[in-house]
């Protein structure tokens, strides 16, 4: 059965400005918090590659198996992008949020499907930032590693 209906673009095109008028810089701050995120998804990256190396030298490298994707806009907000760091079901989520000056909110480790959390917010850039995310991946590691 095929549907012949035609759809109203009209329609949509008024929804897309409503939508867009809310707030009309928040294109401009997703850009920044885009970057700030591109920037801590690199930091995570190393972090993990670091971690990655050595194992592969103790011949440990099935301790290695982390994934860090790619930065992507959040599941939750459209104020927000965010990146994820996984290994097997546990996972950190790293989310950039463009509301007010900005800030990160880091997730986890949780395990996927279950309760989210702890959650830890800091701000957008710096040492502060860096170095919480490097304790939560280090968390994350630890669980995924116990038997």
């Amino acid at each position: 059965m095929k549907y012949t209906a035609e759809m109203d673009a009209q329609r949509f095109h008024k929804l897309a400005e409503e939508l867009a008028g809310r707030d009309p810089q928040l294109a401009a701050r997703l850009r920044e918090v885009r970057e700030a995120a591109r920037d801590l998804r690199e930091h995570a990256f190393a972090a993990v590659e670091a971690f990655r190396q050595r194992a592969s030298e103790l011949g440990a490298s099935y301790l290695g198996h982390i994934d860090v994707s790619a930065v992507e806009p959040d599941d939750k907000h459209v104020d927000a992008v965010q990146f994820k760091i996984a290994r097997g079901r546990l996972e950190l989520l790293c989310i950039a949020i463009a509301r007010g000056a900005g800030k990160t909110r880091l997730v986890g480790p949780f395990k996927r499907g279950e309760k989210e959390g702890p959650c830890a917010e800091s701000v957008l850039r710096g040492p502060e930032v860096e170095e919480l995310l490097e304790e939560r991946i280090a968390a994350l590691v630890r669980e995924a590693a116990e038997v």
